[in-house]
């Protein structure tokens, strides 16, 4: 029989402890699904919320190690992933029943009278029957003791609310192990141990929503909007700062009406090249409030001092695709075909193979989920199964199988998904390495999964948003190598959004960097040890006097790329041994010449195929020797033409398309290959050629400028006998310098 002691508004628990019992136990009806899941949780990193019934959820802080509270409501799921906002991060709502005390959890071991503080360490979770088993390992200089913690709801023969935690102790050892929570000291001494609380019946809830932090209407529908995307408050990013805004403009009814439009349809050159999204679902009222609040950010009124009435809208003029603008269609020499059945959209966060051929996919979204994809090598829609394996994950944007055991690369932590029945539905998910530094910010991502040799490799990026006095973790803007067993090291420094590695050429290890503050434009990267890639954001003053190592290529902002993602090697066909590359927001795959000059990797980077489905974010080779595309994207600037999702197969058809093939570097000049040979009157003359070069000055505003740019002079041209070779001789060449080549004939 349990005792229930009722205490009015929270009640003070008894607990029963017996040596020995059953994981049985009644099964509630889960609210939602999935009913566990990762997130941030009222500002805290590594979170773990149960919705183990509609009259209770229960939350863990996992970093800690400790438990959270339980309330009677839900959760308002705000934050990039489940519904668009970056700034909010997902809040509790509704009353506690029992909330963490002033301390929090305290875990201890006591060997002859001598209290020990382990280190303890949160090490996944499983499922069996309908429950979820917490797991961690204490540690002490000479034991590890593990503890499973199973949570559940209970009702009492009275009706009231309750929570049962059942504490497994497997350990060989005897020593007790001693658990201050919910204001009671538990022993765990044996084999189980049970904890039960009772609570007075709360009445329903009221879901509450973020409260408005100012009463003005603009501001809160800016930090609920896509806006802070691009858009920071004062400073100049990927757009200009709203207080930018403000001192540009007159605060008029014209200038509100000409801003509300410029919205709406989006567009560039008012401020630089980069395109604004277009906002057509947003109402025009909502939009006016916005821009009222921007507006008012100067302080003044009307049209003091010389800010600009409002301009005319103008038609947006578009480059020839090639020439400063993405392509448009698919690489002739390949042919593409879509693989989502009907009903799944996905929005890849990460792809790998199985070695039967199946597909892994994790997935960008609200519910975090990882799918088995069947059939992929058909090339046929029609023939393609999918399998949900795996919910509840925080935003795993990288994936690799290991001997056919399945690895995901969560937003703080590096997981092992388990299959314990062989149902290929996941029945554990335990922690590989946790070990590195989060915060609450929702810019620290950790990006791609690749593994060789026992290890595995990560990227992990910076916050965007710190205060004067806040730095960034030690561990963030690096590449991380992880072991087996957890442990892991920092590779370099200086990385800002790196969303791709991947193995390139010769199998060196290769990331891509994002522009942004410190980075003048995208970068393809060799990854070195100890090297520094330029983010100085936060860091001490002792690296900001560090020599930047220069990248392997320049990818300039909005030319050829954007967001940049995934490398890979190409390993067949006339583009065998060079690199591709995904970008998310240029949209499309970049190819990559690379070649090695006194040890260094340098190289030239070519558009190379549009006409996909959405932004591409992960690149995988099958075993079919095709190749996987996995596409994401996000409301905002961050999506190719606001496509989110899509799955795609791209395969070499044998056809050859003329293009540019290499471009190698010579002591006075450049050796370009073609795909195939020139015609007679093609490529023969100087004039047929473009040369610019320039290099980039760093600041520590988003974006740099193109120093010193020169247009180059080709003074002697040499085809080849076979016309696929021509030798440019070009005076004036710089070393450190961006090189960039046009075709002025048409060819």
């Amino acid at each position: 029989m349990h005792l229930i002691r009722r205490i009015a508004p929270i009640c003070i628990p008894l607990f029963l402890m017996f040596g020995c019992g059953t994981e049985q136990a009644f099964i509630p009806e889960r609210p939602v699904q999935p009913w566990a899941i990762r997130s941030i949780l009222d500002y805290q990193p590594r979170m773990l919320t149960l919705a183990l019934d509609s009259n209770m959820y229960v939350a863990y802080d996992l970093e800690n190690c400790r438990f959270y509270k339980a309330w009677r409501g839900g959760v308002n799921w705000d934050g990039i992933v489940f519904n668009d906002t970056k700034v909010i991060q997902p809040t509790t709502w509704g009353a506690s029943y029992a909330v963490d005390q002033n301390t929090g959890d305290t875990w201890w071991v006591e060997e002859n009278g001598v209290r020990i503080i382990p280190e303890v360490r949160f090490t996944g979770y499983r499922f069996k029957q309908g429950h979820i088993f917490i797991g961690y390992t204490l540690s002490t200089t000479d034991k590890d003791f593990h503890i499973e913690e199973r949570p559940e709801y209970f009702v009492s023969e009275q009706g009231a609310p309750g929570l049962e935690r059942v504490f497994f102790k497997n350990s060989e050892s005897s020593t007790p192990v001693y658990l201050e929570t919910q204001g009671q000291v538990l022993v765990l001494n044996q084999p189980e141990t049970v904890l039960r609380t009772g609570f007075q019946p709360l009445p329903m809830q009221a879901q509450t929503k973020e409260s408005i932090r100012t009463e003005d209407k603009g501001r809160y529908w800016l930090e609920k909007s896509d806006c802070l995307t691009c858009h920071e408050w004062s400073e100049n990013t990927v757009g200009p700062g709203f207080t930018e805004i403000a001192k540009e403009y007159a605060h008029t009814e014209e200038v509100v009406d000409y801003l509300v439009s410029k919205v709406k349809l989006g567009g560039s050159g008012v401020w630089g090249a980069t395109l604004m999204n277009p906002h057509p679902d947003l109402e025009d009222e909502d939009i006016q409030l916005m821009v009222n609040f921007i507006l008012s950010l100067d302080g003044e009124e009307g049209e003091a001092d010389n800010r600009k009435p409002a301009p005319k809208i103008t038609k947006q003029v578009y480059l020839k695709p090639g020439h400063g603008t993405p392509l448009e269609g698919v690489h002739p020499s390949y042919d593409l075909v879509s693989l989502e059945p009907p009903g799944y959209e996905f929005t890849v966060g990460g792809l790998a193979f199985f070695p039967d051929g199946r597909l892994l996919v994790t997935t960008w979204t609200a519910e975090g989920s990882v799918y088995i994809v069947d059939g992929v090598q058909s090339g046929d829609s029609s023939k393609v199964s999918v399998k949900l394996i795996a919910q509840g994950l925080m935003e795993p944007l990288g994936a690799e199988v290991v001997d056919g055991s399945i690895f995901v690369l969560q937003k703080n932590e590096l997981t092992q998904l388990i299959d314990h029945d062989g149902d290929d539905v996941i029945d554990e998910y335990k922690a590989v390495c946790n070990g590195f530094g989060v915060s609450n910010d929702f810019h620290e991502f950790a990006f791609g999964l690749i593994y060789r040799d026992q290890h595995f490799y990560a990227n992990l990026s910076v916050p965007m948003r710190l205060m004067a006095n806040e730095k960034p973790l030690p561990d963030r803007g690096r590449t991380i190598k992880i072991s087996l067993d957890g442990s892991f090291q920092h590779l370099n420094l200086g990385l800002r959004q790196p969303n791709g590695i991947g193995f390139g050429v010769d199998g060196e290890i290769f990331v891509t960097d994002n522009q942004g503050e410190w980075l003048p434009g995208c970068k393809l990267i060799h990854v070195k040890p100890g090297g520094f890639y330029g983010m100085r954001r936060g860091l001490p003053d002792s690296i900001l006097s560090i020599k930047d190592d220069p990248p392997t290529i320049w990818l300039p902002q909005d030319e050829i790329a954007n967001s940049p993602s995934e490398p890979t090697t190409i390993d067949d066909g006339p583009y065998n041994g060079q690199m591709l590359l995904g970008d998310v927001t240029h949209g499309g795959i970049k190819r990559a010449f690379l070649e090695k000059v006194n040890g260094e990797y340098q190289g030239v980077v070519f558009r190379f195929t549009q006409g996909l489905k959405a932004g591409v974010n992960r690149l995988r080779w099958g075993p079919d020797g095709a190749l996987y595309i996995g596409q994401a994207g996000m409301v905002g600037g961050w999506s190719w033409k606001g496509k989110r999702s899509g799955l795609q197969r791209m395969n070499y058809n044998g056809k050859t398309t003329f293009e540019m093939l290499q471009v190698r570097s010579k002591r006075s000049g450049f050796e370009i290959e073609f795909t195939q040979p020139l015609a007679s009157d093609q490529g023969n003359l100087p004039a047929d050629y473009g040369i610019q070069q320039w290099w980039y000055l760093p600041t520590k505003s988003y974006g740099g400028p193109k120093m010193d740019l020169t247009t180059l002079q080709v003074t002697e041209v040499s085809v080849s006998q076979d016309r696929k070779t021509v030798y440019l001789e070009i005076p004036g060449l710089k070393a450190g310098h961006v090189v960039y080549f046009k075709l002025n004939q048409q060819m």
